[in-house]
């Protein structure tokens, strides 16, 4: 039970991570292999709507987050989008270079491409929404807030 407990943020991710790459492979496959909307842009559409569902849940259910304020989930939200665009570049690229070079089946090779991008994913992720150093930035906060009272 210690080890389930010690990693559950680890465990929920993965739960919620294999719900966005569900939905990431079923957008890509409809976009792709039944609109035939070229490989690279259907990639990008699914990894958008993947992204958007997995900062939700990621902040809300994983890393237990609070909605604090709009500016807080403003700053998630950017470093969100930034730390994933990184992995956009890399999903783009692998998927291309692979469906090129293996004669797999597109879906085979975007399950194996979620899996490699969800550890990306995961690390940088836990860096956004996991504070492990609230505290020292609580206290940090009111040491300044401190000297700002005293400079008065």
């Amino acid at each position: 039970m210690d080890f389930i407990k010690k990693y559950r943020n680890f465990w929920v991710y993965c739960f919620f991570g294999f719900l966005a790459s569900l939905l990431n492979i079923g957008i890509f496959d409809l976009s792709h292999n039944y609109f035939h909307i070229p490989l690279w842009i259907a990639n990008t559409i699914a990894w958008f709507i993947s992204n958007f569902f997995s900062f939700f849940v990621t902040k809300l259910y994983v890393f237990k987050s609070e909605l604090e304020n709009w500016k807080k989930l403003f700053h998630e939200g950017i470093y969100f989008l930034v730390s994933r665009i990184f992995s956009l570049i890399f999903d783009d690229i692998f998927m291309i270079v692979a469906v090129l070079i293996f004669p797999w089946n597109n879906l085979i090779i975007k399950a194996v491409d979620q899996l490699i991008v969800g550890l990306f994913n995961y690390f940088s992720s836990k860096l956004i929404f996991n504070y492990n150093n609230r505290q020292l930035i609580e206290r940090f906060k009111n040491l300044k807030a401190k000297r700002s009272r005293d400079e008065i």
